[in-house]
């Protein structure tokens, strides 16, 4: 197993940036049009030479309402399905779509999961996770002052982690029913037999107690201003895991804005439902 040590040269060496604030656009369900934007361009981008380490870059067709000198805001989007290879980046597609149809730049990465025979791989998914961070930053018409991350699932791990991590911060941090308390999460058994944190993980709580306390989102506040969405009716990831961070957080001054949706684990991933309308506006009030 690896040092949980080495996590600290993951970081990546780029300048900060300050935010600044813009008027609000308000989405409603008479605005969105039954055909998608299935045919919007599409950039798919390499950093690695794996098969996984890719991006695809979804930019606005029309002029956005946002873009300023630097250029058009963009979210930066973890899938999820417990860091496991048979799930991929598809899972976010409508979601990068719907933010390029509203005017904002989207990109949905992909990252090393782990599989039967191949486990243990949480520090090449956090290194992934990283450098797609670091290659978002290169891109011309982003504007990275207003860059953020946002995931789902696991993927709202990853992205709590790199608000607290990351040397250039999110504007924001956008999370979605994460696991944000991984051993509560592996006391609880969540996902298939209960084992999925452990195999991506490599090892027990118990084994390598310094390496999940440094992947753990609890124990790390993050430094950039949070919003937490969950479903009510989620039974995948349990509301308490949103609870507990929101209640953690606040009591160690970070910024975290929650906000309890009455879906399930999927609706807050569906671009049809009532549950991601509420996440779009919310997410364009920051602009």
């Amino acid at each position: 197993m690896k040092n949980s040590a080495q996590i600290c040269h993951l970081t990546l060496r780029l300048h900060l940036f300050s935010s600044k604030v813009f008027p609000r656009r308000i989405l409603r369900k008479s605005d969105r049009v039954a055909t998608r934007v299935s045919h919007m361009p599409v950039d798919r981008m390499r950093w690695g030479a794996e098969e996984w380490q890719f991006a695809d870059l979804y930019m606005p067709d029309d002029p956005s309402p946002f873009e300023k000198g630097a250029g058009v805001p963009c979210v930066m989007l973890i899938h999820g399905g417990f860091w496991k290879e048979e799930y991929t980046l598809d899972l976010m597609q409508p979601i990068a779509q719907d933010l390029a149809e509203a005017g904002v730049a989207a990109w949905n990465i992909e990252f090393k999961r782990w599989k039967d025979g191949d486990e243990g791989v949480w520090m090449d998914t956090l290194s992934d996770v990283l450098r797609a961070w670091g290659q978002l930053a290169l891109l011309p018409g982003i504007d990275i002052m207003r860059s953020m991350a946002m995931g789902h699932s696991a993927g709202g791990q990853l992205a709590l982690i790199l608000a607290a991590k990351a040397e250039r911060k999110p504007w924001l941090a956008i999370a979605q029913a994460p696991l944000t308390d991984l051993i509560g999460a592996d006391r609880a058994k969540l996902s298939d037999e209960g084992d999925a944190l452990r195999k991506w993980m490599g090892s027990s709580p118990e084994q390598a107690s310094e390496t999940w306390s440094q992947l753990n989102p609890i124990d790390h506040p993050p430094k950039t201003s949070v919003l937490l969405f969950h479903g009510e009716k989620d039974v995948d990831v349990p509301l308490l895991q949103s609870e507990t961070y929101a209640r953690i957080m606040k009591a160690k001054g970070a910024d975290v804005q929650k906000i309890w949706l009455p879906g399930d684990h999927y609706d807050i991933i569906d671009v049809a439902s009532d549950d991601w309308l509420v996440q779009l506006n919310a997410i364009l009030d920051w602009l």
